[in-house]
């Protein structure tokens, strides 16, 4: 029996999956695929609601933006400053998500650290894996609810489209034959 579980050990069957190299490009792939879900939701509304909406889904959430800084909300301008850089809603939404839900909090990063993983050119499975996820399943969970909200931004800015109505040249007289001569 010690043998077996020594071996199970050695193996790594005693320890919860970690991301392998094809698991961490399936989380890249995901990511990806729900961060450009959330950049076509927002390309329909407004910059102003987009922002909101992400500040409103890490509302209760404080980061810690540098190594040197006190974690605080989530604030539009963050947002803003973070567009500046060059970042779309939807990498916004994965960074934050990334960022926010490191499984351990002794050796977690803070944003601009993840950030810089990002922008080394690390893809964000990648990025997962040296923040330490097992799994993302709270960090789908939080770019997926972002998207929803972006989505229903883009929706309630749009008019609703009905039947356009007919000018009144467009109509016969009463009693008018359907070639549109005589009563």
């Amino acid at each position: 029996m010690t043998v077996m579980l020594a071996v199970a050990l050695a193996m790594g069957l005693g320890a919860g999956p970690a991301l392998g190299q094809e698991s961490t490009a399936k989380a890249d792939k995901e990511l990806t695929t729900e961060g450009r879900k959330i950049d076509k939701a927002a390309a329909g509304a407004d910059a102003g609601q987009v922002t909101s909406r992400i500040v409103e889904e890490w509302q209760g959430t404080k980061f810690k933006f540098d190594a040197t800084s006190d974690p605080r909300p989530l604030t539009a301008q963050d947002v803003q400053d973070l567009r500046a850089k060059g970042l779309g809603y939807g990498e916004i939404s994965i960074l934050l998500g990334l960022t926010a839900n490191q499984p351990n909090p002794d050796t977690a990063k803070p944003l601009n650290e993840v950030l810089a993983l990002r922008q080394g050119g690390k893809g964000w499975g990648e990025v997962a894996t040296e923040l330490g996820y097992k799994n993302l399943g709270s960090v789908m969970k939080s770019v997926k609810a972002t998207e929803k909200g972006i989505s229903q931004a883009a929706k309630a800015g749009k008019p609703e489209m009905g039947k356009p109505e007919k000018a009144n040249g467009d109509r016969k007289p009463e009693g008018a034959r359907p070639d549109g001569t005589g009563p």
